[in-house]
């Protein structure tokens, strides 16, 4: 049985406060509370809802016939929390936040403040998220890099056939790429020759529209020139390739076998088994911002304020971080000095 139940499926109570928390009006007319939201953050919020409902049908039936905001009483999301112990703490704070986002903004004049109560115990017991996952796993991004030229060049120049030879100039390229431009997933593979990459003569420009960042902000950046030789081969040589492959016309900028866009459940895999060859670590696509910040963290305290900007980030929170974690790198490293040359006196 799915644990997530269809929008066609939502009892009528629930699909209507839906559709009227998303209601946009003119100047003068009253919008709903969530209409500010992107459609991104609308389809989360509808997917973790869903996920509330099902669980409600399967375990609370009486309770669907309630109305949405009185269901969400205290004892009723313990017990849903209860049944979702088997998740991570921050995939369990993700749930609770959507249904609470949802349900408060259905009926803001009750009382949620035990609710909200609840879900900041998640939040202290979820902290920063499972860090485990990436120990040893987030490598430099000039690693990265040397990586994909390798697998872009040398190995794609050995390939047995013209296929697999263009499969790693494509790949390689991928990795190469995002080692230094570290975009989201659903921003570099919806790049698109024309409309989100430019190229020209002599430049390359990848310019993301709001919709393609996280923070609805338009992000705009040259293709470094260590990288742009390989896209522009890429652009010329690989996706012709593929796209005759396939009889294919469109303006998508990674592409398959084929010439059929690479989809984000495709393009994501295919660099993390092609990292595992080239690195001994499976790097997913998201951890390649991980591994900018790093590089840029132990640069130097300086370099972390690049952060922001690099990773289109609206705010300084992560950027923070990154710069105490540089300012400890460079203290552990100025005592470890320190210790050397008192060593070297006694001497």
């Amino acid at each position: 049985m799915s644990l997530v139940l269809p929008l066609s499926d939502w009892p009528v109570q629930d699909r209507d406060m839906w559709l009227n928390l998303q209601i946009e009006g003119g100047p003068l007319d009253d919008c709903g509370a969530l209409s500010h939201l992107r459609a991104t953050s609308l389809k989360t919020l509808e997917l973790r809802y869903a996920r509330w409902l099902q669980w409600l049908i399967n375990s609370d039936a009486e309770a669907i016939t309630l109305p949405p905001a009185r269901r969400g009483t205290l004892p009723r999301l313990s017990a849903w929390l209860r049944d979702l112990s088997h998740t991570r703490p921050m995939t369990q704070l993700m749930f609770i936040d959507g249904v609470l986002r949802i349900l408060s903004a259905s009926d803001p004049a009750q009382d949620w403040s035990a609710q909200r109560k609840l879900k900041a115990g998640v939040k202290r017991a979820a902290g920063r998220g499972d860090r485990d996952r990436k120990l040893g796993r987030v490598l430099s991004s000039e690693v990265l890099f040397r990586a994909g030229l390798i697998l872009a060049t040398g190995h794609a120049k050995a390939a047995p056939t013209p296929l697999r030879g263009m499969m790693c100039l494509r790949d390689g390229t991928m990795i190469a790429m995002l080692a230094l431009m570290p975009m989201r997933r659903r921003a570099f593979a919806g790049l698109r020759i024309g409309t989100s990459l430019y190229v020209a003569a002599d430049t390359m420009t990848v310019a993301l529209p709001g919709d393609l960042t996280k923070s609805g902000q338009q992000w705009e950046a040259d293709v470094p020139q260590s990288v742009e030789p390989l896209v522009r081969r890429y652009v010329n040589e690989a996706r012709p390739f593929f796209m005759e492959r396939g009889q294919q016309h469109h303006d998508v900028l990674w592409v398959g076998r084929s010439g059929t866009p690479l989809k984000r459940d495709t393009l994501s895999p295919r660099i993390a088994e092609q990292t595992l060859k080239l690195t001994g670590r499976r790097i997913p696509p998201h951890f390649f911002r991980d591994a900018a910040a790093t590089t840029l963290a132990r640069s130097s305290p300086e370099h972390a304020k690049l952060i922001r900007p690099i990773l289109a980030h609206t705010s300084f929170g992560t950027a923070e971080r990154h710069y105490i974690h540089a300012q400890t790198i460079e203290a552990g490293r100025d005592y470890a000095a320190l210790i050397n040359q008192k060593r070297k006196a006694r001497r």
